[in-house]
């Protein structure tokens, strides 16, 4: 959250410039992102339309716009896969997608620091959802963890996917859990562990000390994959395992798969089947000082930094005289001072004995002499204003050994910015990229992830050959018994332009027909449809089936066709 809140300050620090950017007050925890953006826009255009109103504010599994079969996700998603792939074809077939599709799966969609800016506005209350709740995590080593928890309505052995946030993330409603409760729980047939950054203040409060970087944060993350698969009351329900991170919690990725490899648990086999970083810190130190001293979002990131370290002055017992008010240093010396705090700290605890540079050596991946097993993906984002790409996920691209080693993969697209694929391609592709790199890896599950299929059975009037399909969503509402269908038609004779316009890339409103069709709750009981209880869960159940159902007519998608019978598609288990 404090990412997203970084760069839309940095974005007011170039418009409003240094003097205006005071007056912009910083929002407590009590408010969210949006209520923070919203005033935002008015502190920079008083007389401006509200942000809020640009953008969508509840998140959809759906399309930034009407995209054509052969770049829809879901049908990529098939054809990724229909074969087993290691990681580096995996991330070979899915750039080639990108980059073939990007023009259509970025259409109309924020680019740059706005694409942080629709991931802030996405509203979607999870901690409402019956099936969410938070845990504390207590490790071997004396650490606990705070956590939020999804698990799905069945009992049935499912991957649990643990997810390690980015700085000053902690386990509760930000807009980083948000994004990724959404892509890991709503949109998988998985479960979800989502766990709190070391520097997150509710870490901060329950264990007292100060810890930074992937050294310490992945071993961590692996102790919490033990705790879960051998203590946790729902370790029945573990059929795989796999880590992800995020930013700063993707340095824990990497040296989370790097200690899979090197400790196994007492049987002989690893913790984690995969991992995943994502737009991660790989190397601690050049990306803080990269991040510090950049004119456009440091000043703004250190002002961040030191408001997070006063809320968490009065918790940290083992440093308490270093974060003394007197000792907050300017942002230019501010990643050597937290380098410093967090030697201090291990020395004070008695964990270690060790010198800033020895600590900043050791948060390098690269300094690391073992060479990843674990099967390992990389997803980054060529213009990310917060973690330097070329520091970080473009080392990785074209590292000697692992551009080559098959079971590593770099996907290292155009937008998205800092961790914002959902914003930049939609909620279809981000979560499609990491649901599938996890399935590929659970073998013992993939079998029941196979396509199931059944004829649309609620009525659809013949439509003329001057129309053809270009797409159909679903909506839930709570409480009823009901959900919506529309099914929207692109007629080609509506006037005289749409003729010469693409139904998928050009479909003005004039084009554009809608045809709405009510269906009973209980005629989709097979497709794990149910009545929603609350809002927040209907939000979760109109992504998922948005997600996960494929219209089609002779094993055919039905976009781009004139049918009017046609059959239901659905991967399951999402339920």
């Amino acid at each position: 959250m404090v990412f997203l809140r970084t760069a839309i300050i940095a974005l007011s620090f170039v418009v409003l410039g240094t003097e205006a950017l005071a007056q912009v007050s910083i929002i407590n925890e009590e408010q969210n992102d949006s209520d923070f953006l919203l005033e935002l826009t008015k502190a920079l255009d008083p007389n401006s339309v509200s942000v809020m109103g640009v953008f969508d504010k509840v998140p959809k599994a759906e399309n930034n716009k009407d995209i054509a079969p052969g770049c829809d996700p879901k049908f990529f998603e098939d054809k990724l896969l229909s074969a087993q792939r290691s990681p580096h074809e995996y991330a070979k077939l899915v750039k080639q997608y990108i980059q073939t599709c990007q023009s259509e799966l970025a259409h109309k969609s924020p680019k740059g620091l706005l694409s942080l800016a629709k991931m802030a506005l996405d509203d979607y209350k999870f901690l409402k959802h019956p099936q969410v709740k938070t845990i504390k995590i207590p490790l071997s080593n004396g650490v606990i963890v705070p956590a939020i928890v999804g698990l799905k309505q069945d009992p049935r052995p499912r991957p649990l996917v643990i997810m390690k946030c980015g700085v000053f993330c902690g386990a509760d409603q930000n807009a980083f859990m948000k994004t990724f409760m959404i892509q890991l729980f709503d949109l998988t047939p998985y479960n979800v562990v989502l766990l709190a950054n070391q520097t997150g203040l509710d870490y901060l409060k329950i264990n007292g000390h100060f810890s930074l970087g992937g050294w310490s944060e992945g071993y961590e993350s692996l102790l919490a994959g033990k705790w879960l698969r051998e203590q946790w009351e729902h370790k029945d329900r573990i059929s795989s395992m796999h880590l992800m991170g995020m930013s700063l919690g993707g340095n824990a990725a990497v040296y989370g798969a790097a200690f899979n490899d090197i400790y196994p648990t007492f049987n002989g086999h690893k913790v984690f089947n995969s991992a995943t970083a994502i737009c991660p810190v790989v190397s601690l130190k050049p990306t803080l000082e990269n991040l510090y001293n950049d004119n456009l979002v440091g000043p703004v990131f250190n002002m961040m930094s030191r408001a997070q370290l006063r809320a968490a002055r009065k918790h940290l017992t083992d440093i308490p005289d270093m974060v003394a008010e007197e000792r907050l240093p300017g942002r230019k010396h501010m990643p050597s001072y937290l380098g410093e705090m967090a030697v201090t700290s291990m020395q004070r605890r008695g964990v270690a004995s060790t010198s800033q540079t020895e600590f900043f050596f050791n948060n390098n991946f690269w300094n690391i002499p073992h060479k990843l097993q674990t099967p390992l993906m990389v997803f980054g984002s060529k213009d990310d204003n917060v973690v330097s790409n070329k520091l970080n996920t473009q080392v990785f691209e074209f590292d000697e050994h692992y551009e080559k080693a098959a079971n590593v993969g770099v996907i290292n697209v155009s937008y998205g910015n800092h961790c914002a694929f959902s914003a930049a391609y939609g909620y279809q592709l981000a979560a499609m990229v990491l649901r599938s790199f996890v399935m590929i890896h659970s073998p013992e599950f993939s079998d029941f992830y196979k396509r199931s299929e059944m004829a649309w059975k609620f009525g659809f009037n013949k439509i003329p050959n001057v129309y053809q399909h270009i797409g159909q969503s679903w909506k839930f509402e709570a409480n009823s018994d009901q959900v919506a269908v529309t099914f929207k038609m692109f007629n080609s004779v509506a006037n005289k332009s749409c003729y010469y316009k693409n139904p998928f890339s050009d479909s003005s409103s004039g084009c554009v027909t809608s045809r709405k069709i009510m269906v009973p709750v209980s005629g989709l009981k097979a497709l794990g449809a149910r009545m929603p209880v609350n809002d927040v869960e209907a939000q979760a159940l109109t992504r998922q089936f948005n997600s996960k159902v494929e219209f089609v007519s002779g094993g055919k998608p039905l976009n781009g066709t004139s049918k009017s019978s046609f059959n239901l598609s659905w991967r399951p288990l999402f339920e």
